[in-house]
């Protein structure tokens, strides 16, 4: 695409109308024909590198202002975010606007949401595809992504283009405060939004206070389209503020705790075989673990049945649910049973507690069977979070009576953005220390593993919990039994 025409509209500083293959923010990424834009960073500049883009072959830059600019086709600016969005746009051919985008933001429950949501909406005949922490996906098109739940504007629109081309109508897509801050969905509208439960605690490292983690996800409701369906948790706060100030057609509340709402679920029964509920009078079944993923088939039953899909049509599908992985996901290693779980909040980590005590309470178990935690500490989340979550890590396992705890910063397979500093790792260690609470800790998740199968027969219950640094625990876990076992390097 010619510069001319990617850039209609803009002030263009030319003496050529180069031809451009690609854009990015990331001068590491520019080749031969890109453009690079210079986006301002939490953390960095990318004014600083547009000499380091131009020596990498980009054909034109886009900057604000600033007093030197090296001699290119160049692009001034008055913010280069909002630029990276609309011209990410362009150059993808507006994928957005072929497809009913639907926008979904909250603490917890997002991914699992996401694809119960999918489910019940395919049910009803829409194409839903999903754009969020496990990459991009519709059908047997899959892409991993790139780590960001919901990606940057370029990686996003393309993300859009493809699931597009691979026959989905719809996106359901997670939107993290982050990228709500970052301006990352900007130019986007959604036809209909979720609004999950937003708890304190969260991503405090970036937003520095529960005020401005709420105001974050409050800018949603500016992308969603006046005749939006909304469906929201209106057993949470936050939640319910922010559809109450939400300027749309239909809302949609969801309660497990008899507020006055669109969808209440009542009679609940809960244990190893998943869920049993009421909706409006009809009784359902969900085989999904634990309150946490009740919380989830609730919101998305909302939206699904305020988008017209019939609880005739959502029993079957509720009904043959399965977890994602890591999401309160169940399987079995070496006769032990396995609860595996991204929990990386004090709220999460007792929703996984209540379900491994429904599971060790199971037929399947052993009657004087044990129970073994392992858990990953967040990288890369600060000190905060660390000490609140192992505070309560604490407390739950002696209120469980837990027979052992082990606890890693996952070194040797976290990715490096998701290693945990040392003063991260030190506030998680002082945190169980000053709960009296005796641990196993090893760097490597690997020796962690290895060390819970080895303590644990079969019959026994080990609990996987953490964010990105438990993510390759079930491998490891399940290659453990042919590895050499190691002592703890850590006892407290």
């Amino acid at each position: 695409m010619r510069l001319s025409a990617l850039a209609s509209g803009y002030a263009i500083t030319a003496t050529t109308d180069p031809d451009i293959t690609g854009i990015s923010e990331d001068s590491r990424r520019i080749g031969p024909g890109m453009l690079f834009v210079a986006v301002r960073g939490t953390t960095d500049d990318g004014h600083r590198y547009l000499a380091d883009a131009l020596t990498r072959g980009a054909a034109a830059i886009v900057s604000e202002a600033i007093d030197h600019v090296p001699p290119a086709a160049h692009i001034r600016v008055a913010s280069s975010r909002a630029a990276l969005a609309d011209l990410a746009a362009r150059f993808a051919g507006h994928p957005a606007h072929e497809l009913s985008l639907i926008g979904f933001t909250g603490t917890f429950g997002k991914t699992s949401t996401s694809a119960i949501l999918g489910e019940l909406l395919a049910a009803g005949g829409t194409k839903a595809g999903i754009l969020g922490s496990l990459g991009a996906r519709y059908g047997d098109f899959r892409e991993p992504g790139n780590g960001l739940t919901t990606p940057a504007p370029v990686e996003l629109h393309g993300a859009l283009r493809r699931l597009r081309n691979a026959g989905a109508d719809t996106v359901i897509m997670e939107v993290t405060s982050h990228a709500l801050r970052l301006g990352r969905v900007d130019g986007l509208t959604f036809r209909g939004g979720l609004v999950s439960a937003i708890k304190p605690g969260e991503h405090s490292d970036f937003h520095g206070s529960y005020e401005d983690y709420v105001s974050a996800k409050r800018l949603l409701l500016k992308y969603l389209s006046a005749d939006a369906t909304l469906a929201y948790d209106a057993d949470n706060f936050a939640a319910r503020t922010l559809a109450s100030d939400a300027a749309v057609a239909i809302k949609s509340g969801v309660t497990l705790h008899g507020r006055n709402s669109s969808v209440r679920v009542t009679h609940v029964v809960l244990d190893h075989t998943g869920a049993r509920f009421s909706v409006n009078g009809r009784r359902l079944h969900s085989g999904l673990l634990g309150r946490g993923h009740l919380e989830n088939v609730a919101l998305a039953l909302g939206y699904a049945l305020a988008a017209g899909v019939t609880l005739e049509r959502a029993r079957p599908v509720l009904r043959r649910l399965r977890p994602l992985p890591r999401r309160m996901e169940r399987y079995e290693v070496s006769g032990r049973s396995v609860l595996d779980d991204t929990a990386g909040h004090p709220d999460s980590l007792r929703a996984t507690f209540e379900v491994a005590a429904m599971l060790a309470r199971s037929p399947r178990m052993a009657e004087d069977g044990r129970t073994v935690v392992v858990y990953a500490t967040r990288g890369n989340r600060g000190e905060d979070i660390n000490r609140r979550n192992a505070s309560s890590l604490a407390d739950l396992v002696a209120e469980h009576g837990v027979s052992r705890l082990i606890v890693t910063a996952s070194t040797d397979v976290a990715a490096t953005n998701d290693q945990a500093t040392a003063s991260e790792i030190e506030a998680a260690r002082h945190a169980l220390v000053s709960r009296y609470q005796r641990f196993d800790w090893f760097d490597e998740l690997e020796r962690a593993t290895a060390e819970a199968l080895a303590t644990t027969r079969p019959g026994d219950l080990i609990v996987l919990l953490g964010a990105q640094g438990m993510n390759e625990g079930r491998r490891l876990l399940s290659s453990a039994g042919t590895s050499p076992q190691e002592e703890s390097t850590y006892r407290s």
